[in-house]
């Protein structure tokens, strides 16, 4: 009896696609953790499988094989979405990132390069299901099992070992979402999120209230260690009182382009001669989260922490933030914003109101020419953002337009009529040459765009910011050997400082003709600091989480989603926690190199913590519009 029972179970529904999901959830956690882990597949896995295979085997007989392929093509699904979302963003993705699912039309092609040849074995065995299907030779003879010994299965391995991992895992808080879910379990990882939320494993004590705002600045001044500098002391406050302001923010741009030489070519020849007559800022962190580009334009609107799993623009775009554009209302500007592509797209038709940008231009404006990768060109952007400009300008009312780009998208590929850049023979077919040849592109059109101003009158009334919104080569990501060409390009192993680096440009014709490079630390809150001090808008009365850059040098940052969270860049060293401070990296800011005692810094990673802790509990205590 015990022998026939082992022989139905082992050509059972339930036996082949426990086994199934039960392989695909190794072969997922060896691509992502480098190790066959058999024993924690079992241990850590298993449980959540059988939950969902054992309450399939008590539906009707006919039914079965319906729902175990629909089961296996779902768990198949999700295990391809877990790798191609760590490829990308180097996490594990959770519950969270369902709501962007609706964002993944837009960018097919960087969905689509991220696509390797492997993934293909989480879906072989439903090809070979559907062959089957098509000789009649599936569904198989269907063999009821003993629902007692199912249910037994189903309460004991399933909810009951579930429950002990879940009950193990609960209170054991790891900033790094990647250990956490090798060691917690991918599937059990996710379900402590939805239960708990992500706040609870990251949980900080403050002790201001948000709602006394000259309260939580003093302390957020505190904390930042920052010394008020009056107005009248500050340097270049009010140098650019009522002149325009222009932001460019380009996507996917890095700072290791800006200068580069390959072989005798610059990447970015316009770039560089404009930095001779800027105030350049070349250490600058990017700070965004899961919104990418649209917490880019977040954060240098609001100087405010981005959401940390969420985009920004969906968690909050119903509220009324205090913002630029809002403080330059007041100074009788005209805020406008220019980007090609869908309003929709991360939620923008609620975050530009939400920032106080009541004046948005977008997909159907710019119309279908010129179409590169997933929207017109940059090109035609600053075409046909020009006319909007020279309206304003004619009419003698300072503006703040912010021009997003788009062109320089991930996978970075243009039409060879707009390929200007000539690389050397090892760049071809590689992402990297592709990188640089969009990003000498956006050196092109940025320039033409300028040199426009210049003729329409409005350049010396100005002041242009550049910067860029994120990284554009993420390691996973790349192949070994794109690494290996930025390696080149570098002098040096390609790592996290380098892809978090990025450019802020801020130029302004009269002002920073001799030219100016910080080199410190500095990252994307501290830019609308910057930009008010330049025009003379003060910040008393707002709450910012940066600095301006001008009048400060120490300065500490952190970032949370694409680093662990705790993680932080101060004067001297980037740290990335892995479970928490004891076990982390440090990286000294001047040599990349690998710091082994960072005790001394305990304080800049409590205080990182709760200087993300406040931006949170202040946006939360927001007004809705």
């Amino acid at each position: 009896m015990k022998k026939s029972f082992l022989l139905n179970l082992s050509k059972s529904h339930f036996f082949i696609f426990t086994g199934i999901i039960f392989l695909k959830a190794l072969f997922l956690r060896y691509l992502l953790f480098q190790d066959i882990e058999l024993t924690q597949t079992i241990l850590l896995e298993l449980s959540y499988i059988l939950i969902f295979t054992s309450l399939f085997e008590l539906a009707k007989p006919s039914w079965k094989p319906a729902l175990y392929f629909l089961l296996n093509a779902i768990f198949s699904i999700l295990f391809l979405a877990v790798i191609l979302y760590y490829s990308f963003f180097g996490r594990i993705v959770t519950y969270f990132a369902l709501f962007q699912l609706g964002q993944v039309g837009t960018i097919n092609e960087s969905v689509s390069a991220l696509l390797q040849p492997i993934y293909l074995l989480f879906f072989l065995d439903l090809i070979f299901l559907l062959v089957l299907l098509v000789f009649k030779k599936y569904p198989l003879p269907p063999l009821q099992l003993n629902r007692k010994i199912i249910l037994a299965v189903l309460l004991v391995f399933g909810i009951g070992v579930s429950a002990l991992n879940f009950n193990l895992h609960k209170d054991e808080a790891i900033s790094n979402n990647v250990i956490a879910a090798q060691e917690k379990g991918i599937l059990n990882y996710s379900a402590l999120e939805i239960y708990y939320g992500p706040e609870n494993l990251t949980a900080v004590e403050t002790n201001v209230s948000v709602d006394n705002l000259a309260e939580l600045k003093e302390e957020i001044n505190r904390i930042k260690q920052l010394e008020i500098v009056p107005e009248e002391e500050r340097n270049y406050f009010n140098a650019a009182e009522g002149r325009n302001l222009i932001v460019i923010q380009v996507e996917s741009m890095q700072n290791f382009p800006v200068g580069l030489d390959v072989d005798g070519t610059e990447v970015t020849p316009h770039m560089n001669k404009l930095i001779e007559e800027s105030f350049y800022f070349p250490n600058t962190a990017q700070q965004t989260g899961p919104g990418n580009t649209s917490d880019a334009e977040f954060i240098l609107n609001t100087s405010l922490y981005p959401v940390a799993f969420n985009p920004t623009s969906q968690t909050y775009g119903h509220k009324k933030f205090p913002s630029l554009p809002r403080l330059l209302a007041a100074e009788d500007y005209k805020s406008m914003t220019f980007h090609a592509d869908d309003i929709s797209f991360w939620n923008r038709d609620e975050l530009y109101p939400a920032l106080g940008i009541n004046n948005y231009y977008y997909g159907e404006f710019f119309g279908k020419e010129d179409v590169i990768g997933i929207g017109p060109s940059d090109r035609v952007m600053f075409e046909k953002a020009m006319p909007i400009l020279r309206e304003q300008h004619m009419q003698n009312k300072p503006f703040y337009a912010q021009l997003i780009g788009l062109t320089s998208h991930h996978p970075f590929t243009l039409p060879e009529a707009d390929r200007k850049l000539e690389l050397p023979e090892r760049f071809d077919n590689s992402l990297t040459g592709d990188y640089l040849v969009s990003i000498n592109y956006m050196d092109t059109v940025i320039n033409d765009f300028i040199e426009e101003l210049k003729r329409e009158g409005i350049y010396e009334n100005s002041v242009i910011a550049i910067y860029g919104d994120h990284f554009g080569l993420q390691q996973s990501a790349i192949s070994e050997n794109d690494v290996n060409l930025v390696s080149e390009l570098l002098g040096r192993e390609y790592g996290t400082l380098d892809r978090l680096n990025i450019p802020f440009i801020v130029h302004a014709p009269g002002i920073s003709d001799d030219g100016q490079t910080f080199e410190k630390t500095s990252g994307q809150l501290d830019m609308m600091p910057t930009l008010a001090n330049l025009l003379g808008i003060s910040l008393d009365e707002q709450i910012v989480f940066g600095q301006d850059l001008l009048n400060h040098g120490s300065n500490l940052l952190g970032a949370r989603y694409y680093l662990p969270i705790g993680a932080f860049w101060n004067d001297e060293i980037l740290f990335i926690p892995e479970k928490d401070f004891s076990d982390g990296n440090a990286y000294d800011l001047e040599t990349d190199q690998a710091v082994d005692d960072y005790e001394q810094y305990r304080d800049d990673y409590d205080r990182v913590l709760q200087l993300e802790k406040l931006s949170d509990e202040y946006m939360e205590s927001l007004p809705e519009q």
